[in-house]
């Protein structure tokens, strides 16, 4: 197991999903971590990416309201959750639907990953897959917005995630 894959391994149990599967293209990963100025390598994105999903209520930048935990807040009851359910009890709803999806995966968006028509579907505020780490988080039988994570690769601002519906 190479160095990358043992911390991607690392990452994904230390935030208890193990078991999620992460689809990346080599060439594409290799490329953003060669960029000029790139502090945050493929593994420690992919950490930050899935913290914001699970735990970041503060959405994309300039728009807001359309982070996870906005969107389950939204409507709490359609996951099981009290009207006014903390943001600790959201991340766990969120959490659980990436552990139990067994079609649940995060992807790198690339030239090449967007190939597949499934992941083809760009971040609605047009993050460059070139300059960022842009993830897709997947999880067709428990989340049914199209959510992104963005990551920048030079550390310079903190990292989002964001759904559209």
């Amino acid at each position: 197991m190479t160095s990358t894959a043992t911390a991607v391994c690392e990452a994904l149990t230390a935030l208890g999903l193990p078991n999620l599967a992460v689809v990346a293209d080599p060439g594409a990963v290799a490329a953003l971590e060669q960029t000029p100025g790139c502090r945050i390598g493929f593994a420690a994105a992919l950490r930050l990416a899935l913290e914001a999903f699970l735990g970041d209520g503060r959405g994309s930048p300039g728009q807001g309201h359309d982070s996870a935990l906005d969107l389950v807040r939204a409507a709490p009851d359609a996951y099981g959750l009290d009207p006014a359910p903390t943001d600790a009890a959201i991340s766990e709803v969120l959490r659980r639907t990436l552990a139990e999806d067994p079609e649940a995966r995060i992807v790198l968006l690339s030239a090449a990953t967007v190939q597949e028509p499934s992941y083809r579907f760009l971040p609605e505020y047009g993050e460059d897959i070139a300059t960022h780490w842009v993830f897709r988080i997947v999880a067709p039988n428990g989340w049914p917005s199209l959510q992104w994570a963005i990551v920048d690769p030079r550390g310079e601002t903190a990292a989002y995630s964001y759904g559209f519906e």
